[in-house]
């Protein structure tokens, strides 16, 4: 779903976009000049972001699809980068179902694909344009992956699987000129306060700028 054609501008890319976190890391890399494609579950998602962006004036292209569907993920990433090099490629899906005894297989094995597989199959579809651009990669990392909690334990499986993805694709990137950022945010994102969406993605694009910053870095609301 097209709302705006794309310019010569750096191209973003976000998978996992809400009214939440999504919303303000939307704003955050509009406001520093990147076109955007935002990909989302439903329109009732993207819509509003997207609609508030472009009476900005910013340029933005939607996409809807699910995100444990990896192949529909690599197919979205790809028509991105086709409509112009991916330069900065975010994941901030994640999915949640409680606990691990409850949980039937097909939830476990889509936690895993939601947080973990979709940023990895991301990356290898949006490789050329990273490469091509020295751009960067941008993942919402979970407390739970550090602490599991037993009450979200189906998130704590994906994020830790995110986690270990990310370390290890980090190093295969490396070479490559592309850095990999994961922001692990170890606590609940609402509004206002040390967990407010918007401080989160500012913490983002300053993790994300710094040159000679870790993989991850914790955030805390302290940092």
């Amino acid at each position: 779903m097209g709302t705006s054609d794309l310019s010569s501008a750096p191209h973003a890319v976000i998978v996992g976009v809400g009214p939440g976190l999504g919303a303000s890391l939307a704003r955050t890399f509009a406001a520093a000049g990147y076109d955007l494609t935002l990909v989302a579950r439903t329109a009732s998602s993207v819509q509003p972001v997207s609609e508030k962006l472009l009476a900005e004036g910013r340029t933005t292209h939607e996409v809807l699809l699910d995100v444990s569907d990896l192949d529909a993920v690599a197919q979205a990433v790809r028509e991105a980068g086709a409509r112009a090099p991916i330069s900065l490629l975010h994941h901030n899906a994640s999915m949640n179902a409680g606990g691990l005894l409850g949980a039937d297989a097909a939830t476990l094995r889509a936690s895993i694909d939601v947080n973990a597989l979709a940023a990895v199959v991301a990356v290898q579809a949006a490789l050329p344009g990273l490469v091509a651009t020295g751009g960067r990669v941008t993942w919402t990392g979970g407390g739970v992956a550090l602490s599991p909690l037993g009450q979200y334990g189906v998130l704590s499986l994906g994020k830790a699987a995110m986690r270990a993805a990310g370390f290890a694709l980090a190093q295969e990137l490396a070479p490559h000129g592309v850095a990999l950022r994961m922001l692990t945010v170890k606590g609940i994102i609402r509004p206002g306060g040390r967990f407010d969406a918007d401080r989160i993605a500012n913490a983002f694009w300053a993790f994300a700028q710094d040159p000679g910053a870790d993989v991850e870095r914790i955030y805390d609301g302290r940092t």
